[in-house]
């Protein structure tokens, strides 16, 4: 198996697709103080509260600036939150920078976050709903503070202003019946977003009015949505970006070409979305039965070249919310005990069922391994492939397809996690299929303020989650960063998601 799945990464690796880039692009290759950047995708609409998937934050968070910020090692940060307090349960205090104004001249200050905090919460389509769900009224006390008041404990809500929940819109741009925002950006970030073409290119400036001059430090940015690994490690290598990053397969062909290199793990995992609201996926047992009928081992060394790391639960091995007594016993490579476990629950003859794949190279190796191992067992699943940017609202807001094959990004808190994949009301959550234990657990975990203890709680929780197979985690695949010599400042982060404060080029 190992030896086929190896064969067939060569034969899709082997072809290197054209770049594509415009007439400006090519012009400004290499232009001094222009960082560019190829990312694998294009973001999934502008609106940063209602972009579906939080990867988008790649390309919006140039633009818009959130309340709080993340580390590289992803603790949060102090961003447009200056500094907040927990002044009871219920109760998180903010208090804003000074002096800050959004790109069309708006100050920021309190009302501006009531007015996008509210927002966020109720815009129809707002993929942020969950996160915000605990803020019952936003308190404007001054122009430099406001409160949070919730109506039940949230110990995860700081982290989750670091993400799109915490995005800054103008307030004017959203007063305005004429400004679409998902044609432009209008926030108060470090760049200024200039042109967005859709699965192409996403050009900004540097704002001179921004609080953080350090952050923006390249006078301009790219970043080029380029689907296909190869091509974006060509775009490096010919020049026309800087940097980029591509599967661990890669790796060996990257470091031939000479760039720099550099893998790193992180909290981002491979995972298998079943809508466990249809029939098919409703028995528990029919979920163990897939859990063994992978062979993770196979996949890593196969697609990865064992640059990838394989766990039970949604969170690896030095990250706090891991369980270190769980083992691997949950997705032990069984295909007997997986057939066993189909006909117990009334399928001895197989199941059949659709999942959908982002489009390119990248997850194909993976998932027509997994479909090979599926059908080991007697599991027909056809791969249908989608444009990336389009998978959430498919799988999430359509429910178009029974289960999905996808890359899921980290989030800052893992009760965000949590709340958005497990919970009855959870945006990534299709179909609402939830355990009345996990729902009780993931109220005690946010209303623990302990760390210790709260760590205590989530261990229970990602039991839940393995045990009634909530999640199907893969594998966690390891970063790998190409950049050209000029690049300075640009790190992995545990969060998976690149960031280019502070990124310049020579």
């Amino acid at each position: 198996m190992v030896a086929a799945l190896a064969g067939l990464l060569a034969l899709l690796l082997a072809g290197c697709a054209p770049i594509p880039q415009s007439a400006d692009s090519a012009a400004a290759a290499g232009e001094p103080g222009t960082f560019r950047y190829a990312y694998e995708l294009s973001p999934s609409r502008l609106d940063p509260h209602r972009a579906s998937i939080s990867q988008d934050g790649v390309t919006l968070f140039p633009a818009y600036d959130r309340l709080v910020h993340l580390s590289p090692e992803g603790e949060p940060v102090p961003g447009l939150a200056a500094a907040w307090e927990w002044e009871d349960a219920l109760t998180l205090r903010l208090e804003l920078r000074e002096g800050v104004t959004f790109h069309d001249g708006t100050p920021f200050d309190a009302a501006a976050v009531r007015t996008n905090i509210e927002r966020a919460r109720t815009v129809e389509g707002s993929a942020v709903r969950t996160e915000l769900d605990p803020v019952q009224s936003v308190e404007v006390r001054d122009p430099r503070t406001v409160a949070l008041h919730l109506s039940y404990p949230a110990t995860s809500l700081p982290a989750a202003l670091s993400d799109r929940a915490g995005a800054m819109i103008s307030p004017a741009a959203l007063a305005d019946p004429a400004v679409d925002l998902d044609q432009v950006a209008v926030g108060a970030g470090p760049y200024r977003m200039v042109e967005h073409r859709r699965d192409e290119l996403t050009r900004f400036e540097r704002f001179p009015q921004y609080w953080d001059p350090p952050a923006a430090a390249a006078q301009r940015l790219e970043i080029h949505h380029i689907a296909e690994s190869t091509t974006r490690l060509n775009a490096v290598r010919t020049g026309v970006v800087d940097a980029t990053r591509v599967p661990p397969a890669m790796l060996a062909q990257a470091e031939a070409t000479g760039l720099r290199t550099e893998v790193a793990g992180s909290l981002n995992f491979s995972y298998f979305v079943l809508n466990r609201s249809r029939p098919i996926f409703a028995d528990v047992r029919v979920r163990r039965a897939i859990n063994h009928a992978l062979d993770r081992e196979a996949i890593r060394q196969g697609v990865y070249l064992g640059h990838a790391t394989i766990e039970a639960q949604p969170f690896v091995e030095g990250y706090w919310a891991h369980h270190p007594g769980l083992g691997d016993e949950a997705i032990r490579h069984d295909p007997q005990l997986a057939r066993q476990l189909l006909a117990e629950a009334g399928h001895p003859g197989g199941l059949a069922f659709r999942a959908v794949i982002p489009t390119g190279p990248d997850f194909l190796p993976l998932a027509e391994a997994m479909q090979n191992q599926l059908a080991a067992v007697g599991i027909d699943m056809e791969i249908v492939p989608a444009e990336p940017d389009t998978m959430g609202d498919l799988m999430f807001v359509q429910e178009r397809y029974d289960a999905m094959i996808a890359s899921w990004g980290p989030r800052a808190d893992p009760s965000m996690t949590v709340a958005t994949r497990y919970t009855a009301d959870g945006f990534g959550n299709p179909g609402g299929h939830s355990t009345p234990r996990l729902e009780e657990l993931h109220r005690q975990a946010l209303r623990t303020l302990d760390q210790q203890q709260r760590a205590v709680v989530l261990h229970e929780l990602v039991a839940e989650v393995v045990d009634q197979v909530l999640e199907i985690p893969v594998i966690f695949p390891h970063d790998v960063y190409v950049t050209s010599p000029r690049v300075q400042g640009l790190e992995p982060r545990l969060m998976h998601r690149p960031e280019f404060r502070g990124v310049a080029v020579s």
